[in-house]
């Protein structure tokens, strides 16, 4: 074999994407993703895997449960037929639909866009040397870790026969849902609230903005990471404690 034939044999060695690499060595593959990796790739991965948790959902969700205790809430169950009971099971469930598809179609581009805002943010306030054209591919690359929690909650909730529209999440994701999973019954609010902060898949994905921070910002890597993992801890305890979000 000639020395041109090996190197044109070298240079068809595939190589996974870089956004693929940055997931298991983030290190080395946002590094790679802030010199040139992409945006539309990372993007319609996780609009597919919304997009499939979102369909799960759907063909699973019974909110007949959810409709009695609302109907019994508002002291109309005992006047209700049980047409108007089937009738307002059915608007529930169309509602969630809709939810639930339009969620899976814009939540990832706005989370991109919030992504890129707050990292521009975080470049300025560590007065790094921001690259504009690095930090929209870094950006799309975290979205990943949410796309896996997507599919993998797709799936979860494929192995149930039903699930309510009030029901604890199919993938357990935060401390808070671990607690409830393994606990016979739930701990005290303040404390569940507490939990919830911490969700694993954000957490995942807060790693590689950090990491990605360090490459597109020209930051030394602890910095970086230190301060991206600080703001998304401030920004979860005041969504989920402060503000009891969920």
């Amino acid at each position: 074999m000639s020395e041109a034939q090996a190197v044109e044999m070298r240079g068809r060695t595939f190589r996974p994407p870089a956004a693929a690499v940055a997931l298991v060595a983030p290190e080395i593959g946002m590094e790679r993703v802030a010199r040139g990796g992409g945006v539309r790739g990372p993007l319609l991965v996780a609009m597919v895997c919304a997009l499939l948790s979102a369909g799960a959902g759907i063909l699973r969700v019974d909110a007949k449960d959810a409709t009695l205790r609302a109907l019994d809430k508002a002291g109309e169950l005992q006047t209700s037929s049980d047409r108007q009971v089937e009738d307002s099971t059915k608007s529930a469930e169309r509602v969630y639909m809709v939810k639930r598809v339009a969620g899976a179609l814009f939540e990832p581009p706005l989370q991109l866009g919030l992504l890129c805002v707050a990292m521009f943010g975080l470049a300025w306030f560590f007065r790094g040397r921001s690259e504009g054209r690095a930090v929209p591919p870094v950006a799309a690359a975290a979205l990943l870790p949410l796309a896996i929690a997507n599919l993998l909650e797709a799936f979860a909730t494929f192995q149930h026969a039903a699930i309510a529209l009030d029901g604890p999440p199919s993938l357990p994701r935060t401390l808070a849902d671990f607690w409830s999973a393994v606990a016979a019954q739930p701990g005290p609010a303040p404390l569940m609230r507490l939990l919830s902060a911490f969700d694993v898949f954000s957490f995942w994905s807060a790693l590689l903005v950090g990491f990605g921070l360090a490459a597109a910002a020209q930051l030394p890597r602890r910095r970086a990471l230190t301060g991206t993992l600080a703001a998304w801890l401030c920004l979860r305890l005041l969504t989920h404690v402060a503000m009891g979000g969920h």
